[in-house]
């Protein structure tokens, strides 16, 4: 079972504006009429309540949105990219991964589901966008704006109705084969369930989602791997073997579980003793007294099971069933997204020892969509940039007659 990995996504890349002008034949000096390029797609997570893990991303790793079309003359504008939309299990966090950092940008929490997580790139403005008193003619035209590719981690958390925690051997297998749909490997030896058995179990003409986890021991095993899926558990049952020191068996789970994370510790919790087929009613009653007394924070006295009572087994389900629908088993505020505010004090302008740098998102578009090497568009680029902000950082970094300008593959001098 899958239920973590790294995939690569991209947004798609906005469509280049057009220059164009309306001339043919008959009408030798017609105005501009380049169209504006067509937005790249988005990327879009939707929740996908038929999948149980991870599995279908496990062989492709990069996702790409649909980049927008090109404008084109007669005020055409290009069409929008397809956005890409991928399907995730209800309980899958998304983390964006940023060097050594990640951030939580996505929670997919219900069947509702659906996040615009990134925005494909805008369209770049045709030249008729660039038309005015001064300029009639534009030769300018902006590029398509780019998206950056994001690394995304996916980390599926198993939303259950009764998680199944214990020991090795302490008959977790046993009870679920026994009350659902599914058929876990059963033996004498430890360990023999290696990854998380979902299961169903029908109760009453209702459905109980239930997790068997591999079993754990002073927080060591293979269900110390799997730990995380307790967080969309609404009941985690410890499952403990009658026989053996129950009390000691119940501090060891609950100290691997607090090992893992304290806060874990808020859940609701019941207590399953197996092999339980000699236990008569005054044991289980000195039983009961004692772990309530321990572990106050039970949500209800014990539940036995044992392989010879099959009706007395149900009632931890029927007890789960009655209650199941007064618990959030996803209210948590470290599963709520960060949002990011991006781009906000990035500077304009960047001083070398050789040449100025435009680093201005809105100016590098324009100096790709346009042909700089026309020196008609570079003097209509130049003025637009003298008109702008930009040109206030530029004097106030110290520029003059002369000096370098640098942007995107575009060099030429500073004309005052």
């Amino acid at each position: 079972m899958i239920d973590k990995l790294i995939i690569k996504v991209k947004p798609g890349n906005g469509g280049k504006g057009s220059v164009s002008f309306n001339r043919d034949s008959n009408n030798s000096r017609g105005g501009p009429d380049g169209g504006n390029g067509g937005s790249g797609g988005n990327i879009i997570l939707k929740a996908n309540s038929n999948l149980s893990d991870l599995n279908k991303y496990s062989f492709q790793k990069s996702f790409f949105a649909e980049n927008g079309n090109d404008g084109s003359k007669q005020k055409k504008s290009g069409s929008k990219g397809k956005n890409l939309t991928l399907d995730l299990p209800i309980g899958c966090l998304v983390w964006e991964i940023s060097g050594e950092n990640k951030t939580l940008v996505a929670s997919i929490l219900n069947e509702t589901s659906e996040i615009e997580l990134y925005l494909g790139g805008s369209g770049g403005k045709g030249n008729t966008s660039f038309v005015s008193s001064q300029n009639k003619e534009p030769l300018l035209a902006e590029a398509g704006q780019h998206s950056q590719i994001y690394s995304l981690e996916l980390d599926y958390r198993i939303n259950s109705d009764l998680l199944l925690l214990g020991l090795p051997n302490s008959g977790k297998s046993s009870f679920l084969s026994s009350f659902s749909n599914a058929k876990p490997e059963i033996n004498t030896y430890p360990y023999t369930t290696r990854e998380p058995v979902i299961a169903i179990s029908k109760v009453n003409y209702s459905n109980i989602k239930i997790i068997e986890l591999p079993s754990i021991d002073n927080g060591k095993g293979l269900g110390a791997n799997y730990l995380k899926h307790l967080y969309f558990s609404k009941f985690v049952c410890l499952t403990v073997e009658h026989g053996e020191n129950i009390i000691e068996q119940i501090d060891n789970l609950l100290d691997s579980i607090s090992s893992f994370d304290e806060n874990l510790l808020t859940k609701k919790f019941i207590v399953l003793i197996s092999k339980s087929e000699n236990v008569n009613s005054d044991e289980k009653k000195i039983i009961n007294n004692k772990l309530l007394e321990k572990f106050p924070f039970l949500s209800t006295l014990p539940f036995y099971f044992s392989n010879k009572n099959s009706e007395k087994n149900k009632e931890i389900l029927l007890f789960v069933l009655k209650n199941m629908s007064e618990v959030n088993n996803s209210e948590n505020d470290a599963f709520i997204p960060t949002i990011n505010l991006r781009n906000l004090n990035i500077n304009k302008v960047k001083k070398t020892q050789d040449f100025y740098e435009i680093l201005d998102r809105n100016f590098i578009q324009l100096a790709e969509g346009s042909d700089l090497s026309n020196w008609k568009a570079l003097v209509q680029f130049q003025y637009k940039l003298k008109s702008s902000k930009i040109s206030d950082e530029l004097n106030n970094l110290g520029i003059k007659k002369g000096d370098k300008i640098k942007i995107s593959n575009y060099e030429f001098t500073w004309e005052e």
